[in-house]
């Protein structure tokens, strides 16, 4: 099976949510298949990466996207029916250069990794056309708009949301399946298309990279881990160590507390030194504070997609506190892998619950150990999406 990936991103090194779903997918279709990969890069720097998808692959091309905020871009999109994402990871030069290989490689699958790679599909193409969605990313505009207090975010984020729904709708038609990483956004966009050829594939932990730690002998800590520049992780952050903290920091005196990621606002910077928080900004071994964490919080109330947090913090034999939007899709049981909560006192509640009780703990611990390794292993992930992708070109040799 040749398969052409399109990808927003180099994929390596899989640093964050998205580069950890397609670095796993690459590599693990390159043991048993011929895998090509056109994708964006947003920082010359990141080209130096390129000789490691290159050593797994047979051709990989990377290309420069628009900056974070284009003013050519954002002008483009104010006169087209496209919203201003789909131009900002729009090159003319990667159009060409995809439509190219597709022909000269013979290329069975193509394979555009969220909406913004849609763009580079026409429709007519020989091979097989699927697209692999990771959020509807439309409602979590929407999401936003409705959780912004700013009026004028607010409209804007509204608008920008239906328009990027109805592109994602129209996008996704061009398309002879569609994979969604999420079973809530697959029955969403099934109700958007009815005649839509759409499914769900589960998203993987490597089971290797995430192995069970024990919980270390210091102080009760509470973790999140996430990209704090990405809006949806700062803004629960932000409720969580306004409305939540005092109350667990109540309760248990030498309680700290870790926020761990890059670009973190200045305002939850604020909170570093303060009553037991941790901001650390970018480090390099998350590993170190997923160790140190006795409960694992993700107090989301904006996002959509990929919850590979979750994941990997149960792979490490981390106890997780999480919002029902931070683990939506995932087939979690409230109780029996985590405790679900919404943003609140029930959330501090659990925290405090968590933090004083070793054998409750112990029991999560080991029963989502248990889900990781029967269900979410990248290696059996991956088989059963080459399934689907080989019985997906059937039709076509018939």
């Amino acid at each position: 099976m040749k398969i052409l990936f399109l990808l927003p991103q180099i994929p390596y090194p899989p640093h964050s949510g998205g580069r950890i779903v397609t670095w796993n997918m690459v590599k693990r279709f390159a043991q048993t298949c011929e895998v090509h990969v056109a994708c964006l890069y947003h920082h010359p720097e990141e080209l130096s990466h390129l000789p490691v998808v290159e050593s797994v692959c047979a051709s990989v091309r990377a290309f420069s996207a628009q900056k974070k905020w284009d003013a050519l871009a954002l002008l483009r999109s104010c006169v087209s029916t496209w919203p201003y994402k789909a131009h900002r990871f729009y090159n003319r030069e990667m159009a060409r250069y995809v439509q190219d290989v597709i022909r000269a490689k013979q290329v069975d699958i193509v394979h555009a990794q969220n909406f913004y790679t849609t763009t580079y599909i026409r429709g007519d193409e020989s091979c097989v056309k699927i697209h692999y969605k990771e959020n509807i990313e439309g409602n979590v505009l929407l999401r936003f708009s409705q959780a912004s207090k700013n009026p004028f975010i607010k409209a804007a984020a509204w608008f920008e949301g239906r328009r990027t729904r109805w592109f994602e709708r129209q996008a996704c038609r061009r398309f002879d399946h569609v994979l969604s990483i999420s079973p809530i956004d697959r029955d969403v966009m099934a109700g958007y298309e009815p005649g839509l050829s759409i499914g769900y594939q589960r998203p993987g932990v490597d089971l290797k990279a995430y192995p069970f730690l024990n919980e270390v002998d210091s102080a009760p800590a509470v973790v999140f881990t996430g990209t704090m520049s990405y809006y949806p992780n700062a803004d629960g952050v932000r409720i969580f160590l306004n409305e939540c903290w005092s109350s667990v920091r109540a309760q248990v005196a030498d309680a700290e507390c870790w926020i761990v990621g890059a670009g973190p606002p200045a305002d939850i910077q604020g909170f570093d030194g303060r009553d037991g928080i941790h901001v650390t900004g970018r480090v390099d071994d998350i590993a170190v504070y997923m160790e140190r964490a006795w409960v694992y919080i993700v107090p989301l109330r904006v996002g959509g997609g990929i919850r590979l947090k979750i994941l990997e913090s149960m792979a490490s034999g981390r106890v997780v506190v999480s919002s029902p939007v931070g683990c939506e899709g995932l087939g979690l049981i409230d109780g029996e892998h985590l405790f679900i909560k919404e943003l609140g006192p029930e959330f501090c509640a659990s925290i405090i619950e968590l933090l004083a009780d070793e054998q409750k703990r112990r029991r999560l611990r080991e029963t989502a150990r248990a889900l990781m390794e029967s269900t979410y292993d990248w290696d059996v992930v991956i088989r059963q999406q080459q399934a689907l992708y080989q019985s997906l070109m059937e039709p076509q040799s018939s």
